[in-house]
């Protein structure tokens, strides 16, 4: 078992090394650069890694993987609440907004045959709907209302909608009315609402109730952040379990969000001439943004790389389980592109070139990568 595991991660370390000669060569071969020197830091980060990653067994990548994204977004444990807490109190929203970004297209993606009616990202909508009631909760019509399709039956929409709650990790609850006020008939409502245990932990900062009243209001730092995190708590707890956080979608979503992350991590801070209009933009924030050119987001230099990096994600998060779900099927590739696609959306353009924010979770990786080689140039 131990042969076959290293044989694994060892054959995508290889395949990784592989995708890095491709893309240097594709580097190598840009003629038109935009910004002088980009193609030669770009190249030299490219051969540094191809040097340095597979030391000490991929060291690199079990640091970036595990200390970072494992331990700040897929805490190891199976309670529910401790995972939420861990994840919600570890970053804010201002931090980690790219992957917040990425990771409410994705759910918006995956959830569009309930959203079909709205243009409005999906967790926007649930925000939305907790902060309007008084009494945190949603009742099921108010779901069919904001999700529901009116050209399809009822029990699907149903369906759909229950899956939507699963994966957020909110739970149902019923309230039986004995007679009707309009057909003097019992009538039974469910409504939804998030686990007593996630309710407290919501009370320190994003919940205030009144007692006097018996409401409870959310705060103004309710956001999306909130479903974020549950969603990642439902999948950290459950990530052995492949259809209790949505299947091989949702494996391919969440790897290549975060492959992209560490690709652009990995991507080295280009420091623009003095006289590049991008320093007079006032768009452009040179303390916290850096620009990444057009030629390192070629589709020739990006393929290489990111798709090796998705099953080295994989592999780190969930292991076997989650590597076997990383297949070249026609529908995983679509996940992969669209994931890709959605750099464009998170990231800044500012005078026709893409200006990536330097957020707390860039920064840290690309310091394991500089600690690294600082190390091994001393040996």
């Amino acid at each position: 078992m131990e042969k076959r595991t290293n044989s694994s991660w060892q054959n995508l370390l290889q395949s990784f090394e592989k995708g890095l000669e491709l893309a240097i060569d594709q580097v190598k071969k840009r003629d038109v650069e935009s910004i002088p020197g980009a193609k030669d830091a770009l190249v030299q980060r490219l051969e540094n890694m191809k040097l340095h990653f597979p030391r000490n067994n991929g060291d690199l990548f079990k640091k970036a993987v595990n200390e970072k994204i494992q331990f700040f977004f897929f805490p190891k444990t199976k309670n529910f609440s401790e995972a939420f807490s861990k994840i919600l109190n570890s970053r804010t929203h201002e931090q980690d907004f790219i992957i917040n970004e990425l990771l409410n297209g994705f759910v918006t993606s995956k959830a569009k045959a309930i959203a079909s009616g709205t243009q409005v990202p999906i967790i926007d909508r649930m925000v939305e709907a907790f902060s309007k009631r008084n009494d945190f909760h949603i009742v099921d019509h108010q779901f069919y209302a904001m999700f529901g399709d009116p050209n399809k039956p009822r029990h699907y929409v149903k369906n759909q909608l229950e899956e939507l709650v699963n994966m957020f990790g909110l739970i149902s609850k019923k309230l039986i009315i004995e007679k009707d006020v309009r057909r003097s008939e019992e009538k039974v409502y469910t409504f939804y609402t998030f686990p007593d245990d996630i309710i407290k932990i919501l009370e320190e900062k994003y919940l205030i109730l009144d007692t006097k009243l018996g409401y409870a209001y959310v705060s103004k730092n309710f956001d999306r952040n909130v479903f974020i995190c549950m969603f990642l708590a439902n999948v950290a707890i459950n990530s052995d379990n492949i259809e209790k956080i949505g299947g091989s979608y949702t494996i391919n979503g969440i790897c290549a969000i975060f492959a992209l992350i560490l690709l652009l991590s990995f991507m080295p801070k280009l420091s623009v001439d003095e006289t590049n209009p991008i320093l007079n933009d006032p768009g452009y924030n040179e303390s916290n943004m850096s620009v990444i050119p057009k030629s390192w987001m070629m589709r020739q230099v990006l393929e290489p790389l990111f798709e090796p990096l998705i099953k080295i994600i994989a592999y780190r998060l969930g292991g076997g389980l989650w590597l076997s779900k990383v297949i070249d099927s026609e529908i995983n590739k679509r996940i992969h592109n669209q994931i890709r696609f959605l750099l464009k959306d998170v990231n800044k353009w500012v005078l026709g070139e893409l200006v990536r924010v330097e957020i707390p979770i860039f920064v840290e990786i690309a310091n394991i990568f500089a600690e690294i080689v600082v190390g091994y140039d001393k040996e």
